[in-house]
């Protein structure tokens, strides 16, 4: 009996030892096949990283242009922000008008201010019956509007001779009360007309020429240039 108990518990054990082994080898298979997949899974997304890493350090011809984008980014920023600083600016010196003459901020916000001129598109030169170039002056506010101007108005018409040199035709300076008269208004909208008698030594009066207008604003003593080409009507 002895004998025969022993026999059965060495089987048992024999058994038991046979399928620990059984269950490691099977442990022991299934890490082998999940390190096979974590590396076909792993394994193309290292190309992928690899293949990214070397475009990116490849040159790009449009990488002159997103410099071109970042800086133009950077200077509307920049620009954004002095626009905020002088709105702030603005609101204090209302504050401060208030202040000293009672006027309700909200109305010198509202009060426009000359921005902007321009030389209107009808602006030329006539050739008969005398050489005389006609300026049609627009001055424009914050909002692009017509707006009444009152300073003073420094004018020249120039040519470009072929040697490349600028030669004066004619110039002309208009106190505020010339330039308050020169204003005219009408169903085509109001601007100013300035008339200037051209001259110049073997000019004709054709080809183009250019006008070249400042006006200094007589409330805010700041200064505004424009200029336009002019073409010669017969």
């Amino acid at each position: 009996m002895k004998d025969q108990s022993r026999a059965m518990t060495g089987c048992a054990m024999t058994s038991m030892t046979s399928m620990t082994r059984m269950t490691r080898m099977t442990r022991m298979t299934r890490m082998t096949r999940m390190t096979r997949m974590t590396l076909i899974i792993v394994m193309p997304s290292l190309v992928v990283v690899a293949g990214c890493a070397g475009t990116a350090l490849a040159p790009n011809p449009n990488d002159a242009l997103r410099s071109q984008v970042r800086d133009l980014t950077e200077r509307i920023e920049a620009l954004e922000a002095e626009k905020i600083q002088l709105e702030q600016q603005l609101t204090r010196l209302a504050k401060d008008a208030e202040a000293r003459s009672g006027i309700d901020p909200q109305i010198v916000a509202a009060t426009p201010y000359l921005a902007a001129i321009r030389l209107g598109s009808l602006s030329h030169v006539e050739s008969s019956p005398s050489c005389l170039a006609r300026i049609y002056l627009e001055p424009s506010d914050g909002l692009g509007r017509f707006i009444q101007i009152v300073g003073r108005v420094q004018l020249s018409i120039f040519e470009l001779t072929a040697a490349g040199e600028s030669r004066t035709l004619g110039q002309i300076a208009l106190s505020p009360s010339q330039v308050r008269d020169a204003w005219r208004g009408g169903m085509m909208g109001s601007h100013y007309t300035i008339e200037l008698p051209l001259a110049g030594e073997g000019w004709g009066c054709k080809g183009t020429t250019t006008a070249r207008l400042e006006f200094v604003d007589g409330s805010t003593g700041r200064p505004f240039t424009t200029q336009r080409e002019l073409t010669t009507q017969e």
